[in-house]
C-alpha cells in the first residue's frame, strides 16, 4: 500500500505537469491505465474541472444510428477521433471541407467559439463510412494547397461575400446547416446568408 502511496503522489505531480489537452487526451488511454493511475488522471481531471474523453471505439465497432448521423451538427459532437480532421485556421478547414464535398463526401465544418466554445482548434468531420476515403483525399494536400485551389474554384465559380459589418473581404464560409454562416476574419462578425440577402 505504501509503495501505490508514493506512486499515486508521483503520477499526480506528473499529470500536474500535463497541459489540459494532453490530460484529456491520456483520458481516451484510460482503460490502458493501472487502477493507480486512473485514479490520479481522475483526480487532477477533476481538480481543473476538465470531464474526460469519451473512449472511441474504432470506426468498424462503432454503431451509429441514422438518427445519430441525420443531424451532422450533434454528430460531430460524439464523432469517433478516426472521423475528425484538425486544422489551424478556419480558412483551411472550409477548403478541406470543399474538397471533400467535390467528392461526395457529407463533412461539416466546426469552429471554436461556437455554441460550445471548446480549446480545440476548426475541424472538419465526415461520417465513419466516409472516413477512410477521407483521410486519404485530406492526406494528399497540405492545407496551404487546399486553401489555394478552393480560393481559385470560389473565385471561378462566384464572389465572396464582403462582412456587413466592417466591409472587409476576408470572409471564411462556417457552415451550411441549414443555411450558409459567414464569418469575417478581419472583425470576427457571423452571419447567416439569409439573413443578409433577406434585408
Amino acid at each position: 500500500m505504501v509503495g501505490d502511496a508514493e506512486q499515486y503522489r508521483e503520477l499526480m505531480e506528473l499529470y500536474r505537469s500535463y497541459g489540459d489537452e494532453e490530460l484529456v487526451e491520456l483520458s481516451r488511454k484510460m482503460a490502458d491505465l493501472t487502477d493507480t493511475a486512473q485514479d490520479a488522471l481522475k483526480g487532477e481531471l477533476s481538480r481543473r474541472g476538465l470531464k474526460a474523453a469519451a473512449v472511441a471505439e474504432p470506426v468498424e465497432a462503432r454503431v451509429l444510428t441514422e438518427e445519430d448521423l441525420a443531424d451532422m451538427r450533434s454528430y460531430a459532437e460524439m464523432a469517433p477521433v478516426e472521423c475528425i480532421f484538425d486544422f489551424e485556421t478556419e480558412r483551411a478547414a472550409s477548403a478541406a471541407y470543399y474538397a471533400l464535398a467535390g467528392e461526395g463526401i457529407e463533412a461539416i465544418v466546426v469552429s471554436p467559439g461556437g455554441k460550445r466554445p471548446d480549446d480545440r482548434g476548426p475541424r472538419v468531420v465526415v461520417k465513419p463510412k466516409d472516413a477512410a476515403r477521407a483521410a486519404e483525399i485530406l492526406s494528399g494536400a497540405s492545407a496551404d494547397q487546399l486553401v489555394e485551389t478552393r480560393a481559385e474554384e470560389m473565385a471561378a465559380e462566384f464572389d465572396l461575400p464582403r462582412c456587413p459589418a466592417c466591409g472587409g473581404e476576408e470572409t471564411v464560409l462556417e457552415s451550411v446547416d441549414p443555411v450558409n454562416q459567414w464569418r469575417c476574419e478581419d472583425c470576427g462578425k457571423t452571419w447567416l446568408e439569409e439573413a443578409v440577402s433577406a434585408g
